[in-house]
């Protein structure tokens, strides 16, 4: 082994390499639709991880593991604090109670090294959505430091029992993307969150380094670098949410970053990289990456609304400038220390010493702090209301969400209303109970959350084909097919693009008018296998959708009744038009199809009730809440039992 040369070792295309990566991952998180796989960025990084780690260790005479982590430490883990603790403050100024907590919690695992852990196991289908999460982005943190905390001891485990590296490499290779590529197709998330089945991306980078020997010719180093960029750019802009991920999809970024190593600094697609404004930028990527999150989040969550292109840019140029701030103020000075003759230290000649003191002090108070916020749940007293989002009811809440069906309303009643559809349909769910209950109805409920109801579908999560929503479809299907009793269905028709497909085959990926047009020869189909003619059938056009989250936003401090303006009727029917549209058209296969629609239940042309004294009837912008259930079927009621009366009078 050989002293590494600080110098002569660097790489200015490896810098280029993460700039890019670090763009087009500020693409993917503002929502530009021309990089519709700006999440594959993330898998650049760490063959860079795995080929840069492994030759701080393999290349240097005598490896000191104090050495290793203290460097580690100062690098990474004093900035990703600072962040952290940003982050809490600015939650305290911004956040309602419910998102704070969640915060805190997050804040504690990111600080710990865990928050890939945190995220996979907090994630319900009521959670924040991703863009309300200031710290999700630590995930990748967390997985690399986990990285660094095995790769040291299995490669010095591996030198010192005269292993070979490269079989050892190849083995975690192997075993790595077998596992990632079968447990993708079961639990997706899982996948995604967890080291090990990033570990193989981390040994393809090591065994660039373990390849380095091999002498490539002029020619190969091109084609090398040239096929490394191709799929780099191939995974950005040709996979999208239908693609599997990770598993052996994950390859393709990860294969051309450690094809673009390989090919060294001097070919052309490198020296394209190295270029000194990417280099610019590659050095400060790290700061970039931790406060490009937070900012946008905070943002959004300020604004409450979609990102103008405008917005966009600022918080792009905004990304840039303050992640070079954390570079020059925080990452740069307690990674390499001050110098002798800088201005601050002949000023306080004991500042480098209070540096060091702070490395120590600054992650104790930002654990301290924000484990006081999660165990106040979020510190309320900040706010002046007490009704909190997290604490809201959801009208299906009445159902046990771990089961598939559940029977409502007069449970002694010989008389049948089938309720079937995803959580749009669970809307109707409190208020439906409420009703059936006073006319002697028993209801029976047929329900899967983020499952679109229609014959011989079936949900897809991030391309992995959802197989308990196919078994709930069917069986939902053959329940309703086996007799004559009024079926009511609804659901969240225009929400499924690139969500669902045929139960055997994959993903449809049409959008707008081909989506919609396969949505409803699959809801015809799905009509006449329930024998629509011969029953009543009760279709809701498309939920109201306030357009923001109104408990959220009325939730945040200093948050004012007109800065959670809901959406108009007139523009609810604007967004919805398509849907309805379609569904209007069913009744072509069915003319006695009874068609409800739930929008002018809570709007009039002049304004929209969300809320009824203090009580929300939402608990985000489209679900509703007990109390929104009952306001909603209060208002269906005469038409729903004038349908479903003449029906349930029949003789079955």
């Amino acid at each position: 082994m050989t002293q590494a040369n600080p110098v002569t070792d660097f790489r200015p295309d490896i810098e280029g390499l993460r700039a890019l990566a670090m763009l087009a991952i500020l693409v993917y998180h503002l929502d530009v639709n021309a990089l519709t796989g700006g999440y594959s960025a993330v898998d650049i990084f760490f063959p860079i991880s795995g080929y840069l780690i492994s030759k701080q260790i393999i290349e240097v005479k005598q490896f000191s593991f104090i050495g290793f982590y203290r460097r580690r430490m100062r690098r990474i883990f004093f900035s990703l604090v600072v962040t952290v603790l940003g982050s809490m403050i600015a939650g305290w100024i911004l956040f309602a109670p419910a998102d704070y907590a969640s915060l805190a919690k997050s804040a504690i695992c990111s600080v710990l090294a865990v928050a890939n852990v945190y995220f996979y196991l907090s994630h319900s289908y009521f959670d924040a959505e991703s863009s309300l999460k200031p710290l999700l982005h630590v995930w990748s943190l967390s997985v690399e430091e986990q990285f660094y905390f095995i790769w040291p001891a299995l490669l010095i485990g591996c030198l010192r029992f005269r292993l070979s590296l490269r079989w050892a490499m190849l083995a975690i290779f192997a075993a790595s993307l077998i596992a990632s590529y079968v447990v993708t197709r079961i639990d997706p998330d899982f996948a995604f969150y967890m080291m090990f089945f990033r570990a193989f991306e981390f040994a393809i980078g090591a065994l660039v380094l373990l390849m380095s020997g091999v002498r490539l010719t002029t020619l190969q180093r091109q084609l090398c670098g040239t096929a490394g960029l191709a799929l780099i750019v191939l995974s950005l802009v040709w996979f999208d949410s239908t693609t599997v991920w990770p598993g052996a999809n994950s390859l393709v970024p990860s294969l051309g970053a450690a094809a673009m190593i390989m090919a060294g600094p001097d070919a052309i697609p490198n020296r394209l990289l190295g270029n000194a404004g990417l280099v610019l930028i590659g050095r400060r990527t790290y700061s970039i990456y931790l406060v490009h999150w937070p900012l946008i989040v905070f943002y959004r969550y300020w604004t409450m609304v979609p990102l103008t292109l405008l917005e966009m840019v600022g918080l792009y140029i905004g990304s840039l400038a303050l992640g070079a701030l954390m570079f020059a103020l925080i990452e740069k000075p307690f990674r390499y220390g001050l110098p002798p003759d800088s201005f601050i230290q002949r000023l306080w000649p004991q500042a480098s010493a209070a540096m060091a003191s702070l490395i120590v002090i600054v992650p104790v108070v930002t654990l301290a702090f924000a484990t006081s916020v999660a165990v106040a749940k979020g510190v309320p007293s900040r706010l002046k209301i007490v009704q909190q989002p997290g604490e809201l009811s959801f009208a299906g809440d009445i159902c046990d969400s771990r089961r598939s069906w559940c029977s409502f309303g007069d449970l002694a009643s010989s008389r049948i209303v089938y309720l079937m559809g995803d959580s749009h349909a669970l809307n109707l769910l409190s208020g439906l109970d409420e009703l059936f209950k006073r006319h002697q109805i028993k209801g029976i409920a047929l329900f899967d959350h983020g499952c679109l109801f229609l014959y011989g579908t079936r949900a897809y999560f991030k391309g992995v084909p959802d197989k308990g929503c196919e078994r709930n479809v069917s069986a939902a299907y053959r329940q309703i097919a086996s007799d004559r009793w009024p079926v009511i269905i609804a659901g969240a028709y225009g929400s499924y693009t690139h969500g669902i497909g045929p139960a055997e085959g994959k993903v449809f990926d049409g959008v707008g008018a081909d989506y919609m047009a396969w949505i409803r020869q699959h809801f015809a189909e799905s009509l006449r296998k329930i024998h629509a003619d011969e029953r009543v059938v009760i279709v809701l056009k498309q939920a109201y959708d306030a357009g923001i989250d109104l408990p959220r936003c009325l939730a945040r401090p200093q948050a004012t009744p007109a800065a959670c303006a809901p959406r108009s009727l007139a523009k609810s029917r604007e967004v919805n038009a398509a849907v309805d549209a379609m569904v209007e058209s069913l009744r072509k296969e069915d003319p006695n199809l009874i068609i409800l629609d739930p929008n002018p239940a809570f709007c009039s042309d002049e304004s929209c009730t969300v809320k009824i004294g203090d009580e929300l009837l939402f608990r985000d912008s489209v679900h509703l809440t007990y109390a929104g259930s009952r306001y909603l079927i209060g208002r269906l009621e005469q038409p729903l039992l004038a349908a479903l009366n003449g029906s349930l009078a029949a003789t079955h």
